[in-house]
C-alpha cells in the first residue's frame, strides 16, 4: 500500500509500548476515510411533482442532502435559505422573488429544453448556473421518443385509428366508412416540417421512409437532404401535412396562425408536438370547424405547463371540441414519455448540477 506523503518506510518491529510504527499511518488513513464519509452533502430542493424514476432518486440521494416537497407552492423560507440547488418544474415560475429567497443558491436545474419558467437574466446576474437540456445536443440526438410519437399521430389522425378502434368496441365493422374519410395514401402527400432541428430531422426522415415528398422551413438551418422553402407561407401552400418542431419563444409564439393555415391546401393536417403557444388555437379551431383542415393532432396545448391546468381541463375549448368531433386528437404531453428517456434525461440533469457544484460524478460517461 502506498504511504501518505511525508512518511518514511516503517519498521514492522513492535515498539517498547507494544505498538507498531504503522499505527500513525493507519490512524491517518482512517481519519481520511472518516472525513470523506462525513463530508457534508450539498442540499438540493426536489419537488415530487417532477415524478423522477426511482433509479434517478437513488442516484440523487447518494450525492445530495435531498429535501422533498410536493411542488413549489409548498416552499418555505426555512427550506429556501439553506438550499444550494433547486429544481424548477415547468408550470411554476422560478423568478426574481424566489431567487432572492435563496441566498445560498448556486444552481437551478430543470429537466426540460425550455427555460421560459426561469428568470434566466436575473439568475445570470446573480451568477447562478442554470442546468437544462437546452444545449445537450449530443444526448438529445439519441432521444427519439417525441419524433416517434409525432409519426404515430400522423398515422392516427390521417387514418382515424382511434375512432376506428372505438367503432369496433361498439360492435361496428365498417371499414368502408373510414376509407371514405381517407382520400389519399401518405406516399401521395407532401410533408412540411417547421423547424429542422433534431426532432424535425427525424420526422423528415420518417416521411421519406413513407415515400412522401418532404419540405422544410428553418431560417437557421440548411440541409441538402430535403427541399428548403423560402418562407413559412411558401411551405404552407405546398404541404398536405405540417409538423411543428420549434421551441416556444417571443419569436415563435403564434407562429402558426390564420395566414399560415389559410394558405394550406384544403383538407390538410397539422401535427404539433412542440409547444402549445406556437400554434394559435383559435385559428386551428376555426379551420377545423369550417372544414379547411381535415384534422389536427396535438401533444401540447396552450397553458398545459401552468399550475392548476388540470383542474379546468374539461373546460378547455380544444378538449371540449375534441369530445364531440373526430378531426382533433389530443394526447397529454407523452412525446418524451418513455421510461428509458426519462431516466437518461433526469440523470443527466443531476450530473450537470453536480458538475456545476464541482462535485465528482463518480462515472466517466456523460449520459
Amino acid at each position: 500500500m502506498p504511504l501518505p506523503q511525508g512518511f518514511a518506510t516503517p519498521s514492522l518491529r513492535p515498539t517498547h509500548k507494544g505498538t507498531s510504527l504503522l499505527d500513525p499511518i493507519i490512524s491517518h488513513v482512517d481519519t481520511q476515510c472518516f472525513n470523506s464519509r462525513m463530508k457534508k452533502k450539498p442540499k438540493i430542493l426536489y419537488y415530487s411533482v417532477l415524478d423522477f424514476q426511482q433509479a434517478t432518486m437513488d442516484y440523487m440521494n447518494q450525492h445530495f442532502d435531498v429535501v422533498v416537497l410536493p411542488d413549489p407552492n409548498c416552499d418555505s423560507e426555512e427550506m429556501l435559505v439553506t438550499t444550494e440547488a433547486i429544481f424548477a418544474p415547468m408550470g411554476f415560475p422560478c423568478d426574481k422573488k424566489k431567487i432572492d429567497m435563496c441566498p445560498k443558491l448556486r444552481v437551478i436545474g430543470t429537466p426540460t429544453t425550455g427555460e421560459l419558467h426561469i428568470d434566466v437574466e436575473y439568475a445570470n446576474e446573480k451568477k447562478i448556473i442554470i442546468c437544462s437540456l437546452k444545449n445537450q445536443k449530443e444526448l438529445l440526438y439519441n432521444i427519439t421518443s417525441t419524433a416517434e410519437l409525432t409519426w404515430g399521430l400522423v398515422l392516427a389522425i390521417t387514418r382515424k385509428i382511434p375512432w376506428a378502434f372505438e367503432s369496433v368496441c361498439k360492435g361496428q365493422w365498417s371499414g368502408k366508412e373510414f376509407g371514405r374519410q381517407t382520400p389519399r395514401m401518405l406516399s401521395a402527400m407532401t410533408l412540411g416540417i417547421v423547424g429542422l432541428g433534431r426532432l424535425g430531422s427525424w420526422v423528415a426522415k420518417y416521411g421519406e421512409s413513407f415515400k412522401m415528398k418532404v419540405l422544410y422551413y428553418d431560417p437557421y438551418i440548411t440541409d441538402d437532404r430535403f427541399m428548403k422553402c423560402d418562407n413559412l407561407i411558401d411551405l404552407a401552400r405546398q404541404s398536405d401535412i405540417v409538423s411543428i418542431h420549434v421551441h416556444l419563444s417571443n419569436e415563435t409564439r403564434n407562429l402558426i396562425g390564420d395566414d399560415f393555415i389559410s394558405s394550406m391546401p384544403g383538407g390538410g393536417y397539422i401535427i404539433n408536438t412542440a409547444r402549445g403557444g406556437v400554434l394559435n388555437e383559435e385559428s386551428l379551431m376555426d379551420a377545423l370547424q369550417d372544414g379547411h383542415l381535415a384534422g389536427a393532432a396535438l401533444d401540447m396545448i396552450e397553458g398545459e405547463h401552468l399550475y392548476g391546468f388540470k383542474d379546468s381541463l374539461s373546460e378547455h375549448p380544444l378538449i371540449r371540441y375534441a369530445n364531440t368531433h373526430d378531426n382533433l386528437l389530443i394526447t397529454p404531453k407523452i412525446g418524451g414519455a418513455t421510461r428509458d428517456a426519462w431516466e437518461i434525461t433526469e440523470k443527466k440533469i443531476i450530473k450537470l448540477i453536480m458538475q456545476s457544484l464541482e462535485m465528482e460524478t463518480g462515472e466517466d460517461e456523460d449520459n
